[in-house]
């Protein structure tokens, strides 16, 4: 057995979905640097995020099912569910060899069967943010926490974007400890680079206390986190997404 561990980026999984045909691999399993168990048994690989890599495979399945089926898979991979990686694979794996049929409606499978569940509950959950995510107001800026279940706060932001397009908010996700900040003309990612900011983000009553550590130790131009942009659900895939307002 191989076991193939990416960087936990959606570029990632897709050069290793890439590997694994290159190499002919037979027996694979696909993990995330943040969900991998190291093991005494089989071959662990490292999987280097390759871009060009990536795009080919995400071409291979725009081809094959349109977008439609590439918005299913990107939702059935934020899911983040156990395993999930090799369910989408499975399902690569039969498209490549039925070419000529969708495989993605054999509702009898049941990795297709776990991929269309995972995406059904990763865009109710997107819907559900939309509507009741509340901001509460903290000086001139607008400020909501959420935990969600799955990983969904990058297919929220661009309804916000649109909708909030003149105020200054951030979407902050206590569980994950990330957000995102919208500083009326682009929205940035960030992680929370001060030891406090994760208590703070929970505490309601430390709001003022939170921002003011937020733009001392995040907003600054040169810490901007662009590898954390590049990972959480970049631009190009939200074409894929019909529930995203572009």
């Amino acid at each position: 057995m191989t076991h193939l561990v990416y960087d936990n980026s959606f570029e990632g999984f897709l050069t290793a979905v890439f590997i694994t045909f290159s190499h002919r691999y037979q027996e694979v399993i696909i993990s995330s640097q943040s969900n991998y168990l190291p093991t005494l048994f089989g071959e662990e690989v490292t999987i280097y995020t390759d871009l060009a890599q990536a795009k080919r495979v995400l071409t291979k399945i725009e081809t094959t099912w349109g977008r439609e089926g590439v918005s299913i898979f990107l939702k059935a991979f934020l899911s983040q569910e156990e395993k999930i990686e090799n369910a989408l694979l499975e399902a690569i794996q039969m498209m490549v060899k039925y070419p000529k049929e969708n495989v993605l409606q054999n509702f009898g499978n049941e990795a297709i069967v776990r991929i269309h569940n995972a995406s059904k509950s990763v865009g109710s959950e997107v819907h559900r943010l939309k509507e009741f995510i509340r901001f509460e107001k903290v000086g001139n800026l607008y400020f909501a926490k959420i935990s969600p279940q799955y990983e969904v706060l990058p297919l929220v932001v661009p309804h916000f974007k649109a909708r909030f397009s003149d105020q200054e908010w951030v979407l902050y996700d206590t569980q994950r400890q990330y957000g995102f900040h919208y500083d009326l003309s682009e929205v940035v990612a960030f992680t929370p680079e001060h030891k406090n900011f994760g208590k703070l983000a929970q505490d309601s009553d430390n709001y003022k206390a939170l921002w003011k550590t937020y733009f001392q130790h995040i907003n600054i131009s040169e810490r901007k986190n662009k590898r954390l942009q590049l990972q959480l659900m970049p631009k190009r895939y939200w074409e894929y997404l019909p529930e995203v307002i572009k």
